[in-house]
This record gives structure tokens, sequence and C-alpha cells, in this order.
């Protein structure tokens, strides 16, 4: 058959079809005005054709929808250049009817949009509820969890056909549950639209962007000759995704996270390869903020090792491995111990020490945290209260994490840990760091004001790292700000940090806080604290952190 005998016979079964279905198609130009619209459509909106041509189509004027929604309708048919999903539709007896609206834009040779066609259905119809609610996710209008399965799957098995890579990537961005808790879910929502937006700009038109998650995306990048070709869409990435962005007049500072497995050299089917996805994106979380990470096999001995690691942890409460350690907190001038401050150790039994840094954010991701927290607390409290017994009344600081201090019960747990080891309140220093006083500042005056009221101090950990606002800082019934470490490494020679602490220790004493410096290794430093007013400091300098009986050595030959 001939070529204009093959155009001309789809011709005839496209006019056929389009003038037979019974569905309501219509073509609009690239301005959106409408061209032609089918018979379905007339009758669905009672309208003649000479009505429809050059205006708006029907179904995006008919009144069901409020403004908003046709933004956002409109901002993801640019961005993709197709859109799926329900709309209300006001009939002129006034009912509002359910529809279910596809449009996807038609291209020229030269890529320029030539016209969009629309089909209306009614959102009963089975299918279109099954697309719409278990296919496409409704925030971002991407494909979801479901339809990245089946994606992947076909992908992996086109690319086994033409022995072709293909590549997985995934990606969560940084820190979105603390923009949750600190702006709100609108803001959020907002967010996650915004980097659906961006996540489309970096991939080609036959790459796929799904939101397989609440905070997590999924790239499937098709045909991709070299390893080198993913990392160079992650880099893309990860530029467009990092920095501030504006949302609702709030400045977001984001970045993003990314994992990637390669077909077939990661993994020879759909499982492996979404697994080690997620084990390099994990990766990259751990390595730090704004990275990407290719799947690597020592990965899975990493997930193993840190997956025993918090088998260990869970039982090590009840073996009794882990133990609070002391570090003394000492006045510059004299060298004389004013407090200490409480730190966790855990001795493995196989293994020995394991690090804080090890195993202290195994027990924040776990949960785990809330029941080790509480037994520091106490376990502090009670020795708190056989040096008190001494003669020794010497303040004692306890850490409270991010989901310590965001428990309901914090409070009456405090209470508790006091009255029974009958411990004086006044003894209590109970710290919090500086970002997360800041995640709802007035909410965290709710708490520090109750804790207050059981006469315990509060103090200010890491000072400096995070972003106070200093209208609060004075509003929080706060008695001690402590700087932190990191300013301290290079002083005095570093004269910007020297500044800076310079700066925390004059701002302390104008609001009448007592000011400790953390870190504290050479004689220069202590000097230069000295110098400047700094009444207190603890570190390597004096004392690591030691067990109680050290401790009780070192106060020994302190009374000597």
């Amino acid at each position: 058959m001939a070529e204009n005998d093959i155009h001309s016979a789809k011709c005839a079964f496209y006019d056929i079809f389009f003038t037979n279905a019974s569905e309501a198609i219509f073509i609009t130009d690239p301005k959106g005005r409408m061209l032609t619209a089918n018979p379905g459509y007339l009758h669905k909106f009672d309208i003649c054709e000479s009505q429809a041509i050059g205006k708006i189509p029907a179904i995006l004027k008919s009144g069901g929808q409020d403004e908003d929604s046709f933004h956002a309708l409109f901002r993801t048919l640019k961005r993709r250049g197709s859109y799926r999903g329900e709309i209300l539709n006001k009939r002129g007896d006034g009912e509002v009817l359910r529809e279910w609206l596809s449009i996807s834009s038609h291209k020229n040779g030269k890529g320029e949009i030539t016209h969009y066609v629309g089909t209306v259905i009614d959102a009963a119809n089975q299918m279109s509820q099954s697309l719409n609610k278990h296919y496409y996710d409704s925030l971002t209008m991407l494909p979801n969890r479901l339809l990245l399965q089946d994606r992947l799957e076909f992908m992996i098995n086109h690319a086994r056909r033409n022995n072709e890579l293909m590549a997985l990537l995934l990606l969560d961005i940084d820190r979105f549950k603390l923009i949750n808790d600190t702006f709100g879910y609108e803001i959020g929502d907002a967010l996650l639209q915004l980097m659906a937006d961006r996540l489309i700009t970096c991939v080609r038109d036959v790459d796929v962007v799904f939101r397989s998650g609440d905070d997590e995306f999924a790239i499937i990048l098709e045909e991709v000759a070299h390893q080198e070709d993913a990392s160079k869409v992650a880099k893309r990435i990860l530029n467009a995704c990092a920095g501030v962005i504006k949302v609702s007049g709030h400045d977001i500072h984001t970045s993003v996270c990314i994992g990637i497995s390669i077909f077939p050299i990661d993994g020879d089917g759909k499982v492996p390869i979404l697994q080690n996805a997620e084990t390099a994106m994990h990766r990259a979380r751990e390595v730090g903020l704004n990275n990407y990470q290719h799947y690597k096999p020592s990965m899975n001995a990493r997930a193993l090792e840190r997956l025993t690691l918090e088998n260990d942890l869970r039982n090590a409460l009840g073996r009794g491995e882990l133990s609070t350690f002391f570090q003394p907190q000492v006045e510059i001038k004299t060298g004389k111990i004013t407090g200490m401050e409480a730190l966790i150790r855990w001795r493995h039994p196989e293994h020995g020490m394991i690090p804080p840094n090890q195993f202290i954010p195994i027990a924040e991701d776990t949960g785990l945290i809330l029941s080790i927290g509480e037994w520091v607390l106490r376990s502090a409290c009670a020795q708190a209260r056989k040096w008190q017994k001494t003669g020794e009344p010497l303040i004692i600081s306890v850490n409270l994490s991010a989901n310590q201090f965001q428990q309901e019960d914090l409070v009456p747990l405090v209470e508790s840990a006091l009255r029974d080891s009958g411990m004086l309140p006044s003894l209590l220093e109970l710290e919090i760091t500086e970002s997360m006083s800041m995640k709802n500042p007035e909410d965290t005056l709710k708490t520090l004001t109750s804790l207050k009221d059981l006469g315990v101090r509060i103090a200010i950990d890491d000072f400096g790292t995070g972003y106070s606002s200093l209208s609060y800082l004075k509003r929080f019934p706060i008695d001690t700000l402590k700087i932190d470490r990191s300013f301290l490494m290079d002083i005095p020679e570093n004269s910007r940090d020297a500044e800076i602490v310079k700066a925390i220790i004059a701002m302390s004493h104008s609001l009448n806080l007592s000011v400790i410096a953390e870190g504290v290794e050479k004689e220069t430093q202590a000097q230069y604290l000295l110098e400047h007013g700094c009444e207190k400091m603890q570190g390597y300098l004096f004392s690591p952190p030691v067990p109680a009986q050290e401790f009780d050595r070192l106060l020994h030959a302190q009374r000597g």
C-alpha cells in the first residue's frame, strides 16, 4: 500500500473515531482556544459548534472548579505537556458532576506545540476512577509508586531485549520533616509541587518522573549510554534543587539526596534495582546533605552492619550494656568543678565501646531514643543525688533529643525523675539545641516555661550553629548558652571564629545568661575565653567524659 493511501486510511479512521466516539473530545490551539469539538462534546455541554469555536473549552469555565484549581491545571499542562485528573463540571441546571479530564499536547517536527487534544469522561467510569485514585499523585500530578513498579518492569525488559543500560534514580528532600513541622503542611505541599516542576526540567521527554513516597521521588532514565550519564542528570538535579526556594513568602533552604542503580550492572530485575537504588540513597543521606551516590555492593554490607547494630541496640538497655559518663564543667579562672554533662556510652559485648555518633542516629531513626533518653535522665538524677548527699551540690546537664522534646509527657517525665531520685530541681539543667528550639518557637516557649515551673535550669546547646531569632531567644526562659566546639577549634588564630565567640559571650552577659564553652582542648583557647569574660568550659583540656567512679576521684582531688 502506498504511503499516501496509508495516510488517507489513517485520516479516515481518525475522522470516524472523532465523530462517533461517545467521549467528549475537543482540540484547541496552543493558546487554549477551541479549534473543533466532536458531537459527543457538543451534546455533553448542550452547545452548537459555532458557540464553541474560538472560545475556551466549556469544561474549563463551567464554574465547577475554583480559580486556584485551574491555575494548578495549567501549570501542570505547561510543565508536562499533558494533564490527567478529576475535575468538577457545573451543568446549566446547577448540578455539579465529576469528570475525568485528559489533555495532551501535540508538536510539529521543530518541537513546537501545534495543538492540544482533550477528552472528557464521566468520572463514575470505573477505569477513570481507578486511574485517578490508584496511579497518579493528586498533589503533583506525577505517576505514583504503582506506576513506577509497572514502568520499571517494562523498561527493564526493554533494556534486556535491546542490550541497553537503564538507570533508576531515587531521591528525597533533605530535612523535609523539619520543614513540614516548622512551616506547616500547606508549605510542605507547595514545596513538593515546586520540586516536581524542577525535576521535570532536569530530564528528557522520554524519561519519567514519579512521586514514589511522602517526600521521595523516582526517575527512570531510558537508554542510558554510559553510567556517567546518570551522574550528569544527578548533578543537574542537585544544582536545580539546592539553595533557597521562596514558598508563600517563606525562604526555604532545600537540597536533595540521590541514590542511583543501573540495570543490568546493579541488578537483573525490578526488585534488586529498586532495593539497590534505595540503599544508595540512604548512603547519600549518611554522607551529608545535597549529594548523590551510585550503588556499590559494599553498601549492602554496610546496611547489614547497621541493621545488626540496630538489633543489638534494642537489647542493650535490658542487658545493662549502656552506662552514663560525666564530663566536668569547670571555672576557667580557678579550675574548680561546678557541674557536669551526662553522656550516654555503650559497651558492646563483642565490639567494645561503640562511638555515640554511630548509635545515637540509629536510636533517633528507630524511636529508641525515647527509652534511652529517659534512662539517661533517671540515671543522671540518681547519681547527682548521691553527690548531693556527700556535700557536692553540682549542676548536672542532660541533653534532650528532638524526639524527647516533642513528646507530650516530657514535663511529667522530668517531674517523675526528680521526685523518684530526690534530687534538687535547681541542680538539673536540660539542654536543647538551638535549631530544635526554633522549629516551633511558640510551642518551645510553652514547654520551656512548664519545665522552668518545675525549678530546673535550661541551656541552649551548640549555640551559633542554627538559625536563632533573638526576639524569641530573649523570651525563652534560658539560663545558659553553650558555645559550640566548632567555633573554638581554631581560636585565637582564626580571627573570624574568635570574633564570633567574643560576640556570643558579650550577648550572653547582656541577657544575664551563663555561658559555657564546649570542646576546649588547648591552653590558648582557655586563655582567650578567660580574657573575654567566659566563666566556664568543658573539654579534654581538663577531662574527657568519665564514669562516675572516676568523677569521684576528680572531686576528691579537688577537695584535697
